[in-house]
């Protein structure tokens, strides 16, 4: 019978992770012993570099580790003439740590979005966004005004879904890929892609309903406080001008906030295999530990998939005429192929993006970045 530790956590559960610093001040990673020691035999690393499994463990000397120790003892008997060396190519398996190698993580990404199953699914979601996007402009127009926040809900839970299964297709398909170093298919995440797929809706749900209904309850709390009153007196007006002012600053703290949870909770809760309980506590505890750090990477791979996206964007722009506004009404033969497309646009941008996060949360979770702490 198949085991339910998901590949990622069984990787990392057991790592045979080593930490290197060299005398620069560098921190490398390898994933391996054997890998450590092949680079150090060939060359690539002064043997003067210090090493340990973890941040809790101090630096040591190649010397003072018995998997290494030989290869110390090695440089220092003068009498061995030294091997000839072969120059190769530096192996994939020693990573920089820190703010290099969060942008190289970032460009390893884009070779892992790359892929067919990957690209197929993020097509397919934005497709069907783009027909949810038409069918919620025709079914606005046919509804009385009253009722549209009704469609606006609707909309939004549906959206909310397919924006959970491809989160959580991509976020498995990723997830094996790194565990096992080869590209994953669709039958490998077919079996557990709903299950996750409710958790992800769920979680998603709870955080982009507070956040929504804070930022909502505070826009319409300053025309309840007027409409209350028949005359609305300066203390009014005076509390109505610090509820806005609060509103503005709350809700700029909000929307990024809703983009940590969209992006991130969707591999804390696949990979880890969590409850939405505890996926909302770890989601919670790593923005506390790395907001810093997230609000980097994500700006960074924002930047990225944006580059991506607007050569799909500028000519579908041109063609429909929308460059410089929305300055005119649009009829329903232009919304239609326009929400269609708009969707299909979207599709580097969502794949690069969820892409991206897996390679984040695993670099958060599971690394160790240098800073002065570190020595």
């Amino acid at each position: 019978m198949a085991s339910s530790v998901s590949p990622v956590t069984r990787m990392a559960t057991t790592p045979d992770i080593w930490f290197v610093l060299l005398p620069d001040g560098r921190i490398l990673r390898s994933r391996s012993t054997e890998a450590l020691r092949k680079h150090l035999q060939a060359g690539r690393l002064p043997r003067d570099v210090r090493v340990r499994r973890s941040a809790e463990e101090p630096w040591q000397t190649l010397d003072q580790v018995s998997a290494f120790a030989d290869l110390a003892q090695r440089e220092e008997a003068p009498e061995e003439a030294p091997e000839p060396q072969v120059k190769a190519r530096p192996l994939p398996e020693l990573r920089t740590l820190g703010l290099r190698g969060l942008v190289d993580e970032l460009f390893n990404a884009f070779d892992s979005s790359l892929q067919r199953p990957k690209l197929t699914t993020s097509a397919c979601s934005g497709l069907a966004i783009g027909v949810v996007l038409v069918f919620a402009n025709m079914t606005l127009q046919m509804i009385p005004a009253e009722w549209h926040w009704l469609g606006y809900l609707v909309t939004a839970f549906v959206l909310l879904i397919l924006f959970s299964v491809c989160t959580t297709i991509l976020t498995q398909l990723t997830a094996l890929e790194l565990s096992r170093y080869r590209p994953a298919q669709f039958s490998e995440v077919r079996g557990e892609t709903i299950g996750h797929a409710l958790r992800v809706t769920c979680a998603l749900g709870l955080v982009g309903g507070a956040i929504a209904g804070f930022i909502l309850l505070m826009r319409a709390l300053p025309d309840w406080l007027v409409s209350s009153v028949e005359e609305p007196g300066p203390w009014i007006e005076m509390a109505v001008n610090v509820i806005t002012g609060a509103r503005l600053i709350f809700e700029v703290i909000c929307w990024p906030i809703l983009g940590f949870a969209l992006l991130l909770l969707g591999p804390i809760m696949i990979v880890e295999e969590h409850s939405v309980v505890r996926g909302l506590r770890e989601w919670v505890g790593m923005l506390r530990q790395h907001l810093g750090r997230i609000y980097l990477y994500q700006a960074i791979a924002f930047a990225y998939a944006f580059v991506l996206t607007l050569p799909l964007l500028i000519p579908m722009l041109l063609a429909f005429s929308y460059v410089g506004g929305l300055s005119r009404s649009v009829s329903l033969g232009e919304s239609v192929p326009f929400l269609l497309l708009f969707g299909v646009a979207l599709t580097p941008m969502l794949n690069y993006l969820l892409v991206a996060h897996v390679f984040m949360y695993i670099n958060l979770r599971y690394e160790f970045f240098y800073s002065s702490r570190d020595r």
